[in-house]
């Protein structure tokens, strides 16, 4: 049955309007294609969501229809309450089906809420025609392909000038990464975004509980119990919106002006390692490292790709081991490996060929890589705290990134969420575990004393020189 105000107990709701300040100026900017809204917890968000759409409803009458997705199926209950607030107070006689989650305006428009969990569920909406389309809470996706996918489907025949796509969502959450590349890095807020990320003109609007006045006044307690969380991370995260500090961190000790390092030719003598996590319709991460005589682990370059075949990876990364400025063209042995990539796939009757093999007929002869996740990540966070891994400067750039934004897995806290972008990890995982024996170069009897700690100041007393040259 439909719902509607006539309906309900309560009088007729106060006609919504944007706050003052980041609110409203999210609203005006229509003529952006793409925005994200999101910061601080408790910046009325979800309020923006419905008054977006809702600004071109009178308008555009049955040529406007929205769809605004969340995550899980339980939490549309969550955008039904706000849809109630805000489309029954603009437009009376508007109906909520109950059955259908969607909302019907009077003149025609239409809002349907709908939930998706998993990437390829983005599929089922291909062909369908929306002139707005919303994501709640952004970064409960892993990643921004069902984002980008649903872009397909902003189109009108009715020549609609301010068709748009919206999210909003808070720092943290398994998707923390991608939303801030994409959406925070490139600019300051209220900056339009025009880079190679995107054709298409985007804006992120930084949303803060301090300009919710609505909240603040009916729960004038709120901020103080948000300081009371007492956890730093936390506090700037959820208070202040800031999308560098980041909710649940695995690697808490991560400090990137300690890890990465400007880069230096490796010495002959330091062994040569290889780590590769390979995924098929996921990215593959390969990175070429060595270990210094104090057990210093560094990484030397890296590649990272997605979406290609076997023998595309292999073909990559047999280039980029033989072109490394750093190493010479130096040979990494071994070459640690996900132990998945042994499993044979039968290519006809009589031969059947593993992803192992493939890189093997491209000479990069792969070894079984210790996939104990738990005690992996727990060496990668001695190595970490212990400031004895290293990443080159501008040779590892996804390592860099990925790794510190790693969230932990809320079913079991002492593994990493692995539905996060860890692949990059997964493969210095498996270096770590490996130099943990350790494997490092045997120690000179005649120490050279430009090694170990010494290098690495040494390095960075370099680079300071130059900089305040």
């Amino acid at each position: 049955m439909p719902w509607s105000p006539a309906s309900s107990k309560n009088d007729t709701p106060k006609l919504w309007k944007p706050q003052k300040g980041p609110q409203e100026a999210a609203i005006r900017a229509s003529f952006i294609p793409e925005l994200f809204f999101g910061g601080a917890r408790g910046g009325g968000k979800s309020a923006y969501l419905m008054g977006d759409f809702a600004a071109d409803v009178a308008e555009y009458g049955e040529n406007w229809r929205g769809i605004l997705f969340r995550k899980t199926y339980p939490e549309l209950d969550e955008l039904v309450t706000e849809g109630k607030r805000v489309l029954f107070s603009a437009f009376p006689g508007t109906e909520y089906k109950v059955g259908s989650y969607e909302f019907r305006m009077p003149n025609g428009s239409v809002l349907r809420l709908r939930h998706m969990e998993n990437d390829s569920d983005a599929d089922h909406y291909m062909g369908h025609q929306y002139q707005w389309i919303g994501f709640d809470e952004l970064t409960n996706w892993p990643t921004l392909a069902p984002y980008h996918r649903l872009k397909a489907c902003l189109r009108s025949a009715a020549g609609i000038p301010n068709m748009r796509i919206r999210a909003t969502g808070n720092p943290g959450g398994v998707g923390h990464i991608e939303v801030k590349k994409y959406f925070i890095d490139p600019a300051p807020d209220g900056e339009i975004i025009k880079d190679g990320q995107s054709e298409i003109p985007r804006m992120f609007i930084k949303s803060r509980v301090t300009d919710n006045r609505i909240l603040l006044d009916a729960d004038p307690g709120y901020i103080d119990r948000l300081k009371s969380i007492g956890d730093e991370q936390l506090i700037k995260a959820w208070l202040e919106g800031d999308w560098d500090a980041f909710v649940g961190q695995y690697f808490a000790n991560w400090d990137s002006g300690e890890i990465c390092i400007p880069s230096f030719e490796i010495p002959s003598d330091w062994p040569l390692f290889g780590c590769l996590d390979y995924g098929e319709s996921a990215p593959t991460s390969f990175g070429l490292a060595t270990v210094d005589y104090d057990d210093n682990v560094y990484g030397i370059c890296e590649y990272t790709r997605a979406g290609a075949s076997a023998s595309t990876h292999a073909y990559e990364i047999a280039k980029l081991v033989a072109a490394c400025p750093f190493t010479q063209g130096r040979h990494p042995t071994p070459i640690l490996a996900d132990p998945s990539m042994w499993v044979k796939r039968r290519l006809h009757e009589h031969v059947s060929h593993s992803p192992a093999d493939v890189f093997g007929e491209h000479g990069l002869y792969l070894q079984k890589a210790n996939n104990d996740r738990v005690n992996g990540w727990r060496v990668m966070n001695d190595y970490i705290s212990n400031n004895k891994f290293f990443l080159f400067n501008g040779w590892n750039d996804s390592a860099a990134s990925t790794i510190p934004a790693l969230p932990r897995s809320k079913s079991n806290p002492e593994d990493v969420d692995t539905k996060a972008n860890d692949h990059d990890a997964d493969r210095v995982r498996y270096l770590l575990m490996h130099c943990f024996a350790p494997m490092s170069a045997p120690k000179p009897v005649n120490r050279d004393p430009f090694q170990g700690d010494s290098l690495i100041k040494g390095l960075r007393s370099a680079h300071e020189e130059l900089q305040y040259a």
